[in-house]
């Protein structure tokens, strides 16, 4: 193991290394807990200042430093990762939002009643997926826990992907999943352009996208992009299972569809235009 090894929880640096750019990098990067070693006797405490000063004289002053740093980090996620069995009424926005939490430092187990469906770091916003797993698909049972070494063992970890754009994907292609999500009705603005592996509706996601990026009305745009009102509540409610989307009120700046005069403008421009290539070349 490196010390860019991803799945570490904790860093013990010795002083020698402390300063090198390698390490400070790493620091910045990561937010996992760590302790500078140093066998300096500069100071009358075992830990002080982010620095483990050795030899270790008294295992309870490690041992609290430990407690504090790993353990009740753990315990913290705990309470936010859901109970093994997911009943459909647990399934609802905060579920979702725990699962997209990128305070969470932990590396969380996606699964289903299938098995494995990934490993996922929010923090870093990558997802190592299950390579037997035939379809990015899910169902009602989906669950996630904190992933342990054991399911790291289920994950391949040669690649990963981005977990925003894994995740949205998987949404998408299981609508049960979202039962609770979908909204009659509303105003809605998505934070991004999602990037949709479904080539058969990859077009009328793009359209969807590119109203919702200006803000709009679940029903307006339906009725704009002649959509059923599924479809679009259905896109509306994935982006709120991958915390890409916000509520907006009515009078905030929306899509704005060209209005029937404006394009009747453009047509008698264009028929124009052909009338005086016709006469000009005598088509």
């Amino acid at each position: 193991m490196t010390a860019s090894d991803q799945n570490i929880d904790c860093l013990f640096i010795h002083e020698h290394f402390y300063e090198t750019e390698g390490i400070q990098r790493l620091i910045r990067k990561n937010h996992f807990p760590w302790l500078k070693v140093s066998k300096s006797l500069k100071s009358q405490f075992q830990i002080e200042n982010d620095t483990l000063f050795l030899p270790i004289t008294e295992q309870s002053v490690l041992y609290d430093w430990i407690k504090h740093h790993l353990m009740n980090r753990t315990e913290k996620n705990n309470r936010l990762a859901e109970p093994s069995s997911t009943p459909l009424a647990l399934l609802n926005k905060k579920f979702f939002l725990n699962l997209n939490d990128i305070e969470n430092h932990s590396k969380l187990h996606l699964q289903d009643e299938m098995g494995t469906l990934a490993v996922i770091q929010p923090i870093q916003n990558i997802a190592w997926i299950n390579p037997e797993r035939a379809t990015n698909s899910t169902n009602q049972s989906f669950q996630y826990d904190l992933a342990n070494i054991s399911d790291l063992t289920k994950v391949s970890r040669k690649s990963h992907l981005i977990l925003q754009d894994w995740l949205w994907n998987l949404f998408w292609n299981s609508p049960e999943v979202l039962y609770n999500l979908t909204p009659d009705d509303g105003h809605y603005k998505i934070y991004s352009w999602p990037k949709p592996t479904d080539q058969f509706n990859r077009k009328v996601i793009f359209q969807l996208s590119a109203c919702f990026i200006q803000g709009g009305k679940i029903s307006k745009i339906a009725e704009q992009l002649q959509l059923p009102q599924n479809t679009v509540r259905h896109f509306v409610a994935t982006n709120i299972a991958t915390n890409n989307i916000e509520k907006i009120n009515v009078w905030d700046k929306h899509y704005s569809p060209p209005s029937q005069e404006i394009r009747s403008e453009e047509k008698n421009a264009i028929k124009s235009f052909l009338g005086k290539l016709r006469q000009k070349f005598g088509f």
